[in-house]
């Protein structure tokens, strides 16, 4: 009887270092796949992260990535105004002219030409997509351009195609759009498009997408309408109106604090003063300038919203009906 039981201790002794052995060697992969993935998120930020640039039409901020050494930028198609002046400043602080291409508005892809002379640092172009699952790196100017901080970096995994679009959880935020987002290769695969209601539903424009309307986007052809800025099937000009509140953003302080007021605008029309800080946007809470040029920029002229802002340390809620720009 003794016997017995020592020898079942003994087998059960054996099965418990098996398994921790197995427990151990399944962390150290882990841990050392991990590393790796590091190791290589690593190298594609040192050879891509000058070629990350914000776009400013003296309005708001996007980003963009450069794909030649001519300067060629791809970016999201919302976040190429119809301005053709166009403010390029790059990670180091370095600015140069730029003017826009194309854009087609359904997709949500845009171009813009640097016209100062080059040569400008370029990405790499993936050939093949990313499959699900596939790690992806990040950059973009969150929040906008901010010298002395260069473009944050984030990472995650391509979670599936949706509607035309990557899906990962690569957070962004305001000010991303139009960024890059790379394989462990540094390879360019997409370009960042909006953001979802979860962290776990961030857009991205295919780089396939871009090249399949490369031509008519390069020449500067526009066609197409935003998804978000349509309430039926009848397709709208890219010339008809835009939705604003007629305010200008600073970027200089914190949350979306009030630099101008436009003569006769709806936020003059409400109430809104210079220096007044935006906390709250149609119910959303509003962290930076760029998340509150974005939400306006998903809304239809004429709809009414509920505004909040403080002036002097003082809450106030007004309603503001948005009126149109003109391009």
């Amino acid at each position: 009887m003794n016997s017995v039981l020592l020898n079942l201790q003994q087998t059960l002794l054996s099965v418990m270092f098996v398994v921790a052995c197995s427990a151990n060697l399944i962390a150290q992969q882990s841990i050392d796949e991990l590393t790796k993935i590091q190791s290589k998120v690593q190298k594609v930020v040192d050879a891509n992260m000058e070629s990350c640039v914000a776009i400013s039409d003296r309005l708001g901020f996007g980003s963009g990535v450069i794909v030649n050494s001519d300067g060629l930028i791809l970016t999201a198609g919302h976040v190429v105004s119809s301005r053709q002046r166009l403010e390029v400043i790059f990670p180091s602080g370095r600015r140069a002219r730029a003017r826009a291409l194309g854009r087609n508005l359904s997709v949500d892809a845009g171009m813009v030409q640097i016209i100062d002379p080059g040569p400008w640092p370029a990405v790499e172009l993936a050939d093949d997509p990313p499959e699900r699952g596939d790690w992806v790196v990040s950059l973009g100017h969150s929040g906008g351009f901010e010298l002395g901080r260069k473009p944050p970096v984030r990472t995650g995994r391509i979670l599936g195609n949706r509607k035309g679009q990557f899906v990962t959880d690569a957070v962004l935020i305001g000010g991303d759009s139009g960024g890059p987002l790379f394989n462990l290769d540094g390879q360019l695969i997409a370009i960042h498009s909006s953001i979802g209601d979860s962290i776990a539903q961030n857009r991205h424009v295919p780089l396939e997408t871009f090249r399949q309307h490369w031509d008519r986007m390069y020449e500067g052809e526009i066609w197409g309408t935003l998804p978000e800025l349509v309430d039926n099937d009848e397709p709208r000009n890219d010339r008809a109106a835009r939705p604003r509140m007629g305010v200008t953003v600073s970027r200089s302080k914190q949350g979306a604090v009030v630099n101008e007021v436009h003569p006769n605008g709806p936020a003059q029309r409400a109430g809104i003063k210079r220096g007044d800080r935006i906390t709250r946007f149609a119910g959303k809470q509003i962290v930076t300038a760029d998340q509150l040029i974005d939400l306006i920029a998903t809304k239809e002229v004429g709809q009414t919203f509920d505004v909040e802002f403080q002036r002097n340390r003082v809450n106030y809620k007004v309603q503001v009906r948005l009126d149109a720009i003109i391009d």
